[in-house]
C-alpha cells in the first residue's frame, strides 16, 4: 500500500440482510442463513466479522441487516458496538444498502474507503482475505473507480457471475490488478466451459472496495432515482431523526443489486486477482464444501443412513433415517421436512414463495 492508502481510514461494511430462502426450512425469517452455525459452530456472520479484524477494528465495522434481525445480530456479535448494527426497515437489495452507508459516511468520514463483504461466505484463510482487501483498498485510493475481488475460476460453474479481465495495470500489495472489460451473469454450462478455457475470466466474488466519493458518484451517475431517494432521506433525518426518515423513505428506494445497477455500468472498474479457498454456500449442496463427507454424502445432526449415497441429510431435531436413497437433499426441522433431488435445490425458493402465497407465515 502506498503511504496515502495507509493513512486512509478503512470502514468495513458487512451486508447481512439476506433472507436465505434457499436454506429453508432450517433458514427462517428470524434466523436466516447468515445466523446459522455453518462455520465451525459459529454463525457465518460472526465468522465474517472476525475475518475482518485486525484489518478493520470493530469500531469501524458496520453490519447492515433487517430491522427484524437487529437484536439477533447484536447478540451474535457481542464484541461489536450496538450502534454499528444498522437496521433496514425493508429489504431493497445491495445498492440501497451500500448507498445508505456511503451517504452516512459522506457526513462523518468523507475520506474513508469502504470494503464491502457479504455476511454468508466461508473463507478459511482470513489472513489471505485481509491481504486481498487491503490491496483492493489501495487500488481504490490510487486509481479511483470501483474495485472488486476476482476469484480464480477452477471449474465451469453456472451458479456464479463472471468478470472478463482486460489489460493488467500493475500490482497492489503483491496482487495483480486488471481493468474489468465486462461483467457476465450466470452462464450456461457451455459458456462457462469457454470462460474456463479462455483464462481471462474470474468469478465475481461480491466483495468490493471504493472510496465514499467514488461510490456516491457512481450511484448518482447510474442510479439517479436511488441517489435522489437517499438525498431526501438524509435531509429528512436532520429534521425528524434517522429512524423516522428511514421508515418513511427507505422502503421507497429502488430495489436493485449493486452489481447490476452500478458495477456493470461504471467506469473504471478494477479487479484484484485473488486465489483462495472460498464458498458462497449458495444452496444445500454448498454444505459439501464445509462438512466432512460420510458414506451417505454430507450429514449434519441426528442422521442414520444405510445404503444411501451422494445425499445431503440434515436434522435440526428429529431423526433423519435414510435407506437406499441417492442424490437427495433431506432437511428435517421440528415443523417441516424438505425432500428434493440434488439437481433441483435451486428451486427451494419456489417452495418458500408458494408457502408465502398460501399464508403459511408460521413456516417462514
Amino acid at each position: 500500500m502506498s503511504s496515502s492508502a495507509e493513512t486512509t481510514p478503512l470502514v468495513a461494511v458487512v451486508m447481512a440482510g439476506g433472507a436465505g430462502t434457499r436454506f429453508w426450512p432450517l433458514s427462517r425469517c428470524c434466523r436466516p442463513k447468515q445466523l446459522l452455525p455453518f462455520a465451525g459452530g459459529r454463525s457465518l456472520l460472526a465468522a465474517a466479522v472476525e475475518r475482518l479484524s485486525p484489518l478493520v477494528p470493530a469500531s469501524r465495522t458496520l453490519v447492515v441487516t433487517s430491522s427484524l434481525l437487529v437484536d439477533a445480530v447484536r447478540d451474535d456479535l457481542a464484541g461489536l458496538p450496538a450502534e454499528n448494527v444498522l437496521a433496514e426497515p425493508a429489504g431493497r437489495d445491495t445498492a440501497a444498502c451500500v448507498g445508505w452507508v456511503a451517504w452516512r459516511l459522506a457526513r462523518t468520514s468523507p475520506g474513508a474507503v469502504m470494503v464491502v463483504v457479504p455476511a454468508d461466505h466461508v473463507i478459511p484463510d482470513g489472513a489471505t482475505l485481509r491481504a486481498a482487501l487491503a490491496a483492493a483498498a489501495a487500488t481504490a485510493v490510487e486509481r479511483g473507480g470501483l474495485v472488486t475481488l476476482g476469484l480464480r475460476v477452477t471449474r465451469p460453474e453456472t451458479g456464479f457471475g463472471y468478470l472478463e479481465l482486460g489489460d493488467g495495470v500493475g500490482a497492489a500489495a503483491g496482487h495483480e490488478v486488471y481493468a474489468v472489460r465486462r461483467f457476465v451473469e450466470k452462464p450456461e454450462r457451455a459458456r462457462a466451459e469457454a470462460f474456463l478455457a479462455a483464462g481471462n475470466f474470474r468469478w465475481n466474488s461480491g466483495m468490493f472496495a471504493w472510496t465514499v466519493a467514488a461510490i456516491e458518484g457512481a450511484i448518482r451517475a447510474h442510479l439517479p432515482a436511488l441517489a435522489a431517494g437517499l438525498d431526501a432521506m438524509m435531509a429528512a433525518a436532520d429534521d425528524v431523526g434517522e429512524a423516522e426518515a428511514l421508515a418513511r423513505f427507505y422502503p421507497q428506494l429502488p430495489r436493485v443489486s449493486v452489481d447490476f445497477g452500478v458495477m456493470e455500468k461504471a467506469s473504471p472498474v478494477w479487479a484484484v486477482a485473488v486465489d483462495f479457498e472460498w464458498s458462497d454456500v449458495g444452496s444445500w449442496l454448498g454444505l459439501a464444501e464445509l462438512l466432512p463427507a460420510s458414506p451417505a454424502g454430507v450429514t449434519m445432526g441426528d442422521v442414520v443412513a444405510l445404503g444411501s449415497e451422494r445425499c445431503v441429510l440434515v436434522s435440526d431435531g428429529p431423526l433423519v433415517a435414510a435407506l437406499g436413497v441417492q442424490d437427495l437433499v433431506v432437511v428435517a426441522t421440528r415443523d417441516a421436512v424438505l425432500v428434493v433431488p440434488k439437481d433441483q435445490v435451486q428451486r427451494v425458493k419456489e417452495l418458500v414463495a408458494r408457502l408465502r402465497e398460501e399464508g403459511r407465515d408460521e413456516l417462514l
